[in-house]
């Protein structure tokens, strides 16, 4: 399997694939902002990701998205947009869209939970995708295209494709329920958002007093994650997915054995995906403590939200000392860490890495 970790700013877009029975298969997971796909009139990314696909006569078999945060769904408005590359290229949709939340739990549909594809303010287009407004909305588009698998994707689930398993561990009921009111562009929270950084303070001053406190995010908290599972080979790709949901469903997965994912034995894991881009609010020693990994990935540019936090590395570090953390964009890791420091960490056996192309599973 190969892993491109596309450049989204400080959002997510990935794209996974595999051969099966002789033919790739593609999932993309997010689209990151909206300028993933297009800057004007430059390329991003996402276009030339999804321009390989369809030059190779390929599909996204499967396109994930994770939840409707601007920096998650932005690119992939504009690329279902009319003339654009997913109105042909995609085939199948997970997405658990507020007027499906909304069915599921019985509830009038709210008008807040559309996702219209564009919004004017002031004669500008902005990244706000999530306010009451008139239009077309997003998952009227991919009904219509055919594409939505229409189903809620919660925690519990098992869903086998092309010769790999896909367990689901985000959301839970709970986290998806929180959703039934009116949404608005969420504030950033002090807790979770804060643009302050912890550059400056090292690994030992940072756990001196480490006291793990989890996201309070609702749009956060609905983020589909999961466990991929291919040939003996895992990958947990978390989104912006919450702490608490992650290290409970672990929890409650079992080895072939039939035994549970605990401490004593943890889930063994070639690749993590980072939650919510390396937040010190959705990684918690005991979520690491319940894996045995060695590769972590750091979807950012940094431009937000002082976003990774250095305590996340620091803790990967203190469970993980001979890890590997691979960074989208070189501006994080540049700023966290002094050359000197990266260079004493490396000749120690934990690495800090720049991804130049793909990764490989």
């Amino acid at each position: 399997m190969n892993i491109k970790i596309l450049k989204a700013n400080n959002g997510d877009s990935i794209l996974l694939s595999w051969l099966y029975e002789g033919i790739t298969k593609n999932v993309l997971i997010d689209g990151g902002k909206s300028n993933t796909y297009k800057q004007g009139s430059l390329k991003k990314d996402l276009f030339k990701a999804l321009s390989s696909i369809k030059e190779k006569g390929q599909k996204i078999d499967l396109l994930v998205l994770t939840h409707v945060d601007d920096d998650h769904i932005g690119g992939l408005l504009k690329a279902f947009k009319h003339g654009e590359l997913l109105r042909e290229l995609c085939d199948k949709v997970w997405f658990n869209s507020g007027l499906l939340i909304d069915e599921y739990f019985n509830q009038d549909h709210d008008e807040t939970h559309a996702v219209i594809f564009d919004r004017v303010a002031s004669g500008t287009v902005s990244d706000n995708y999530t306010s009451i407004r008139q239009g077309v909305s997003f998952e009227e588009t991919i009904a219509e295209l055919g594409v939505w698998q229409r189903e809620i994707i919660k925690a519990g689930q098992v869903h086998e494709l092309w010769g790999a398993k896909f367990f689901i561990i985000s959301p839970s009921e709970e986290k998806l329920e929180a959703l039934l009111v009116k949404w608005g562009k969420e504030q950033p929270d002090s807790l979770t958002s804060g643009k302050q950084t912890d550059y400056t303070k090292t690994f030992e001053a940072l756990l001196e007093n480490d006291e793990f406190r989890g996201d309070s995010s609702i749009h956060n908290g609905s983020s589909i994650a999961f466990l991929l599972e291919i040939e003996n080979k895992r990958l947990l790709m978390l989104g912006d997915a919450h702490d608490e949901v992650i290290v409970e469903e672990i929890k409650r997965l079992k080895d072939t054995n039939g035994q549970r994912y605990s401490e004593n034995n943890p889930l063994k894991v070639n690749f993590v995906k980072l939650s919510h881009h390396g937040s010190q609010y959705n990684t918690s020693p005991e979520f690491l403590r319940l894996i045995d990994a060695e590769n972590f990935i750091v979807s950012t540019d940094g431009s937000a939200h002082g976003l990774p936090d250095k305590l996340t590395i620091a803790r990967i570090h203190q469970q993980f000392p001979n890890a590997t953390i691979h960074f989208n964009y070189d501006n994080p890791r540049k700023h966290m860490f002094k050359r000197q420091e990266r260079e004493r960490l490396a000749q120690e056996g934990f690495k800090l890495k720049v991804i130049e192309n793909e990764l490989e599973l």
